[in-house]
């Protein structure tokens, strides 16, 4: 399953706009995309997306699934430090603020992932630490037969 992008633009394009977006909110980061990649790309917007999460939670939510969109669109082997980065965000941001916002970004995030990248399991365990802060564990399923009931649907 994959997090659906209703944009019709290209990668690149939808990078640079994430960009433009995040410098105009204040963060270090210039509004041209990397000659390194995507990927180049993708690792300075999560490192400078700080600046987003002090929005109201429909348009964090927007910022941060067009990043979760173009993630889950690299190759497994670039994927990797990537998640784990935007997890630690997610995780470490402004720690008791809005976990359910986190929650749902870190599912969304979960949810739009090849059911067999190992790295899903830090999203996991991301998730398992911000439902902790809220008191919200019982809301993680844990039932793997549930769990890939639910992606089927």
């Amino acid at each position: 399953m994959s997090v659906p992008a209703f944009i019709d633009i290209t990668e690149e394009d939808q990078a640079s706009e994430l960009r433009a977006y995040i410098k105009a909110k204040g963060a270090e980061i210039s509004e041209e995309n990397s000659e390194g990649g995507l990927h180049v790309d993708l690792a300075q917007i999560i490192g400078a997306c700080d600046v987003c999460l002090k929005d109201d939670d429909k348009e964090v939510e927007s910022v941060m699934n067009s990043i979760v969109s173009l993630l889950l669109i690299l190759e497994a082997e670039k994927q990797e430090t990537l998640i784990e980065s935007l997890c630690e965000k997610l995780v470490k941001s402004r720690e008791g603020e809005r976990p359910s916002l986190r929650m749902q970004l870190l599912s969304n995030l979960f949810h739009g992932m090849d059911e067999t990248a190992p790295v899903r399991y830090t999203v996991y365990c991301s998730l398992i630490k911000v439902a902790t802060t809220c008191n919200a564990i019982a809301f993680i399923p844990t039932d793997l037969d549930q769990e890939l009931q639910l992606e089927e649907d």
